[in-house]
């Protein structure tokens, strides 16, 4: 995995580097970023009005709507979180299937260089990535982190699995989904 890793920085992270991936779902996280959050929250992207009740902040009433319509409406704006991300990567002996064509990589090399990519990018954006690796069983777990030094960590994790074993991603999910903070 070394060679492969040093190639994977040449040639892909170049590629790669001016790219953002932002969720497509509403997001939920502590910290501040460029994903949108359930939560409303105080930033310049409004997000829609409500009507005041004792207690609102006078300071975001809307005085042009509330002299058209008599009655006060508050703004409400969209609140930035991060992306906790946990990537599952199947490390059954199925990835290790290799092209017959010598150029080709194997189904895990080219898994690597997929989780390796993900993971760059959502720490360039601070987003908290981590990595489950499993076949039958979850043989490793990477929690996520948000610290850019946690991308050699995914990559020592990538570069060690050998692929081995049977899937069996039904009771996977199950364990993990039981381990995993969140909703």
């Amino acid at each position: 995995m070394e060679n492969s890793a040093q190639q994977f920085d040449a040639q892909v992270l170049s590629r790669i580097s001016t790219l953002k991936m932002t969720a497509m779902n509403l997001v939920e996280g502590l910290l501040t970023g460029q994903h949108r959050s359930r939560h409303k929250g105080s930033s310049v992207e409004f997000a829609e009005y409500k009507d005041y009740s004792p207690g609102d902040e006078i300071r975001h009433i809307d005085w042009k709507v509330a002299g058209k319509t008599d009655k006060y409406h508050v703004k409400q704006f969209e609140q930035s979180t991060n992306l906790k991300c946990t990537i599952l990567l199947d490390a059954s002996g199925s990835m290790g299937y290799q092209s017959p064509l010598k150029e080709q990589h194997s189904k895990m090399g080219y898994a690597r260089t997929l989780v390796a990519a993900l993971s760059y990018l959502l720490l360039k954006q601070f987003d908290a990535v981590g990595l489950t690796l499993f076949n039958d069983k979850v043989v490793e777990h990477i929690p996520p982190r948000s610290k850019a030094s946690h991308y050699q960590h995914i990559l020592h994790g990538l570069a060690n699995i050998s692929p081995q074993g049977t899937t069996r991603i039904d009771d996977v999910l199950g364990g993990l989904a039981e381990r995993l903070p969140g909703r």
